[in-house]
């Protein structure tokens, strides 16, 4: 038992720091008069509370970034005199990585949508119509902004990292991550989009061997779809049924890629 808490532990301790400010904050706003806030703009909220629960982590990710660095230097002892640990340096890597991520949101949306689940699921409704209460300038900064850099704190340089070290396999850290992070989103449609999207930020998380570039997919793939369903004309250019096969197409070949450059990583190892 104390070895799942130790894997699930920076989720859990997120989630009670999340909590407990967001309780502080509503309850300061309440006594000062403000009270409309905590439903009118219960994101703003919700942005405030998350940078908190991430503040709580600051030790974990201290410890996690003293563990990366040994690693590190340990593969480099281990590593062939002309060998090479990372791969793909292209200068064009985060260019396509952006193409990539917005294709990549987009057609799982779409293919979400297809399904019908959104209009069976009265939570959804719910928790998509407060994550648009807000204004487009800040809808962008809390979500493009604040919730990718905190989720892929959580979910990928913590979770993931101590997923993979248990499970003794890098699979089982993207599989597991990904499933957690979409548990984590409370309802059945936002949980199977997340979880299609977790696998590829994970499996980006590993081909790049750089934090930056989940940080970018997240923000990328959460301020398209934002700025989509904010701004009708952005809506009916990004969500044309022709750009379904475009995004398709660009979605799968970019994850056959993806995977294909983390197995030889892998394997290299």
């Amino acid at each position: 038992m104390s070895e799942v808490w130790e894997l699930i532990k920076p989720l859990a301790v997120y989630y009670i720091g999340y909590y407990v400010i967001r309780m502080v904050v509503g309850t300061l706003l309440a006594g000062g008069g403000m009270s409309f806030l905590i439903e009118e703009g219960s994101s703003i909220v919700n942005g405030i509370a998350m940078v908190g629960g991430c503040g709580v982590l600051l030790p974990m990710i201290s410890e996690e970034r003293e563990k990366q660095g040994k690693e590190r230097e340990r593969q480099k002892r281990e590593m062939p005199e002309n060998g090479e640990i990372r791969t793909g340096r292209s200068v064009l890597r985060y260019p396509a990585l952006v193409v990539y991520a917005a294709a990549s949101v987009v057609f799982f949306n779409i293919v979400v949508s297809l399904s019908g689940l959104m209009e069976q699921s009265d939570l959804y409704r719910q928790t998509a119509a407060r994550q648009y209460a807000v204004s487009l300038g800040m809808g962008l900064f809390l979500y493009a902004g604040i919730s990718a850099v905190v989720e892929e704190v959580v979910f990928r340089f913590l979770l993931y990292n101590r997923l993979r070290r248990s499970g003794g396999r890098e699979a089982f850290g993207i599989v597991a991550s990904a499933f957690l992070f979409g548990v984590y989103h409370g309802n059945i449609v936002q949980g199977l989009y997340a979880f299609a999207i977790g696998l590829l930020i994970a499996l980006v998380y590993v081909h790049f061997d750089n934090f930056l570039a989940p940080v970018l997919f997240h923000g990328v793939g959460n301020g398209v779809i934002f700025l989509s369903n904010m701004v009708p004309d952005v809506y009916d250019i990004v969500f044309a049924p022709v750009m379904f096969w475009i995004f398709g197409l660009i979605t799968a070949a970019g994850s056959f890629v993806l995977v294909r450059e983390v197995r030889k990583k892998i394997s290299a190892q």
